[in-house]
């Protein structure tokens, strides 16, 4: 570890780097990435790729809410399917690759469901390094990459079976690509290099549709930095206009909130138009004025003329390996356009009643999530967002204003989206951790900002912190009782992985060994994080409690008698049942459009006393209704508060009153 951060590089040195990286993170992804259960979202991933490789039951005819198409292999491929409805509100990437894994023979489970996600986190960690390397000093590349491996977010994330990682996976090689590209000597080499940026971001749109085209404003902030670069090294005009340009942006974001937000200033009301259609210009606006003067002043043109060659049949090449499937689906299922509208242009704009369950545009939402999903490094983020600024770092200014680019475009536009979840911000995080590696290497091994008593200080302040909290969550194990101790159980055996690296690098730092030192405080967050995922089981009660309770269901109820889910079930019920729960809600909407809403209630009771399910997965809050039928609670429950949900049986010879 003390030879991988020398300041010397040679190749040697190169494939040291890039084995650290890979042992670290496959080490990070693939320990017991099996080992919890599955949750909803992830349930809906394996769930569906099992449709398309294994033959479960397809599309349910007596729950569509229009045509179905036939199930020929190709369909199979095509259209998502869950519980025997389509899966119409993500592209299908992620599905695909775990049916494909399905297809290769391995077995239909948490691993095989999660492994593309692992694997795409594994190259998001060499990817990163790869364009660490070419934009900062080997050491600090190697440092930022190695910080992602063991960031919160990979993690979290990497071992999640949802497409975020491979949509971050793609998002991260379109701006490696790009800054290759537009540092290429020939026009050729140039040109494959952005097409390839390209061909990228259509992967990730192949992942989650949409949002990777906030990429897009990150790569033009990138010309029109190029562009204010050159003359002296220590000139200030590029980082005034840096300046200019965020704060300009970031007037851009309050006047977008302070639009969605007070009526008076709502212009589209004035000329008639659609709430969608005015927030989507009032967006624009605020996000590309700011580009446009920062482009004219920076006079990026020249910039510009390199990558038009390349910019239609790129995009044409992103276009073509996504919406093709959109387009499918749009002509196959009706409801198609309404699902993908609300989610991804009303979700985006605030419209459809996205507004009231969304934080505020400028609560700092996605400065927190960053920060969040860059523990443990997050002390270093602040250096980070200022390192750029700072002028005894003009020899590499322009790798890092692309990277705090980089991180501000994607924080903004997704502050001006209304709908929001954490791991949106992900995509940042991979320059986030470029640049605290690249502060890092001046903290503990160059000095060119802090001196060594405050490399020091940072090194004892993360001792400290895993000190006390293993201290009080050994406290908690011995003094408290209930649920309190048995989650805190697990955290003075992660607290002490962590410690006894630290205490031995505490020696080294003292002894002058830096290296050494660094290296002990990356092999601690590596060894609580193992930790960590080794207990992960104490801390997933609800998705156990789930699988147990659909694994004793399918116990309990004879393979010949029929079970249905009162409303949509939980994917993860459906999963570890390993059966269908047809929902019993769009059954009675069938039936009342066969006969209208008020001459279908006999029907409908008549169907279930002498066909129906006999048993019947539904929350507790429905067992008047379902009495009403001739359905009892069995005593069996999963879950709790608004989560729960019970089993009910009918007898063969009840009939519903």
């Amino acid at each position: 570890m003390t030879a991988a951060f020398a300041d010397s590089e040679t190749k040697s040195s190169a494939l040291a780097h890039y084995g650290i990286v890979l042992a670290a993170a496959a080490a990070l992804m693939l320990w017991r990435l099996g080992g919890t259960a599955l949750d909803g979202h992830e349930a809906y991933v394996a769930l569906a790729a099992q449709t398309m490789a294994d033959g479960r039951p397809w599309l349910d005819r007596d729950v569509a809410d229009g045509p179905v198409p036939p199930e020929t292999a190709l369909n199979r491929w095509l259209v998502p399917v869950f519980n025997g409805e389509p899966r119409l509100v993500k592209t299908p990437l992620a599905y695909w690759c775990v049916a494909g894994l399905l297809k290769l023979g391995l077995p239909a489970d948490e691993f095989t469901a999660r492994l593309p996600s692992a694997l795409a986190a594994i190259a998001l960690a060499l990817v990163t390094l790869a364009l660490g390397r070419s934009v900062l000093p080997p050491r600090a590349a190697l440092l930022g990459a190695l910080m992602l491996a063991t960031s919160l977010a990979l993690t979290s994330w990497g071992r999640n079976a949802r497409g975020d990682m491979p949509m971050t996976l793609g998002m991260t090689a379109t701006m490696a690509c790009a800054w290759w590209g537009l540092h290429q000597p020939t026009a050729l080499r140039r040109g494959a290099l952005l097409l390839a940026a390209w061909a990228a971001l259509g992967a990730a749109n192949l992942a989650k549709e949409f949002a990777p085209l906030l990429a897009l404003l990150p790569v033009a902030l990138l010309l029109c930095w190029r562009a204010s670069l050159g003359g002296d090294a220590e000139h200030p005009r590029p980082r005034r206009l840096l300046a200019g340009y965020l704060l300009a942006a970031a007037a851009g974001l309050v006047l977008c909130a302070l639009v969605r937000t007070v009526a008076p200033l709502q212009w589209w009301r004035w000329f008639g138009l659609s709430e969608t259609v005015g927030m989507a210009g009032t967006v624009a606006a605020c996000a590309g004025l700011p580009l446009a003067g920062y482009a004219l002043v920076a006079r990026a043109w020249p910039q510009v003329r390199l990558v038009l060659p390349t910019a239609l049949p790129g995009a044409a090449l992103m276009v073509a390996l996504f919406v093709p499937w959109l387009v499918y689906i749009y002509r196959t299922f009706p409801q198609a356009g309404q699902v993908l509208a609300h989610q991804t242009t009303e979700r985006a704009m605030g419209t459809g009643g996205w507004l009231e369950h969304s934080a505020a545009p400028l609560s700092g939402y996605y400065v927190r999530s960053l920060a969040k999903w860059s523990l443990p490094w997050v002390a270093l983020l602040p250096g980070a967002v200022a390192v750029p600024f700072v002028k005894r770092f003009g020899r590499d200014r322009e790798g890092l204003g692309f990277l705090l680019l980089w991180i501000f475009a994607l924080v903004m536009l997704f502050s001006m989206s209304v709908g929001k979840h954490e791991q949106y911000i992900i995509p940042a995080v991979p320059p986030a951790c470029l640049l605290m590696g690249f502060c890092a290497e001046d903290v503990f091994f160059r000095h060119r900002w802090f001196g060594p008593r405050v490399a020091g200080g940072i090194y004892l302040g993360y001792a400290a912190a895993v000190l006390l909290a293993g201290a009080g969550a050994l406290g908690v194990t011995l003094f408290a009782h209930g649920d309190a101790r048995s989650l805190a159980a697990p955290l003075p055996v992660i607290a002490a992985a962590a410690l006894v690296p630290l205490a031995a690098g505490t020696v080294a730092l003292l002894r002058g060994r830096t290296a050494l030192a660094v290296g002990t405080m990356l092999a601690a967050a590596a060894l609580a994080e193992l930790a960590a995922v080794s207990f992960a089981r104490t801390w997933d009660r609800a998705w156990e409690d789930y699988a147990r309770f659909a694994r004793a269901v399918t116990a309990e109820v004879p393979a010949d008698q029929a079970i249905a889910s009162w409303e949509k079930p939980n994917p993860a019920l459906v999963w570890y049942a390993g059966r269908e729960l047809p929902r019993l809600d769009r059954l009675r909407a069938r039936f009342k459009r066969l006969h209208g809403a008020g001459r279908a209630e006999a029907p409908w009771r008549r169907w279930l006393a002498d066909a129906g399910p006999a048993w019947v997965i539904a929350a507790p809050d429905a067992a008047e209704q379902l009495a009403a039928l001739g359905y009892a609670d069995t005593g069996r429950h999963a879950g709790s508060d608004d989560k729960e949900v019970a089993l009910f049986h009918r007898t063969p010879h009840a009939a519903a009153p």
